[in-house]
């Protein structure tokens, strides 16, 4: 039998996935972090994995979720975070300075 804090935790980690499936299709002029290699490269953007761990440090949750967005020539790092305690974040990180 599953205690009431993994219960909920299970149900916070299936709902992000479900926002997330939800949320990263619908956002145009947005690649999979997993494919935007080459768009970091010719921009001079902040690295994935360093935004990675950077988000990671400074919430505390883990990233479930990662997009790289441009508009007018604007570069953004949509992310989802999944916190300790189930709760599910959405972050905005500018590509260029890292900052959110």
């Amino acid at each position: 039998m599953m205690c009431w804090a993994m219960k909920r935790t299970a149900i916070a980690a299936l709902a992000a996935v479900m926002l997330t499936a939800a949320w990263a299709p619908a956002q145009a002029g947005c690649v999979p972090w997993k494919s935007a290699g080459a768009i970091i490269s010719q921009n001079s953007l902040v690295p994935g994995n360093v935004i990675y761990n950077k988000v990671q440090s400074k919430t505390g949750g883990k990233v479930i979720s990662a997009t790289l967005c441009e508009s007018g020539g604007k570069f953004v790092y949509k992310i989802v975070v999944l916190g300790k305690k189930g709760d599910v974040t959405n972050l905005t990180v500018d590509a260029r300075t890292g900052q959110f």
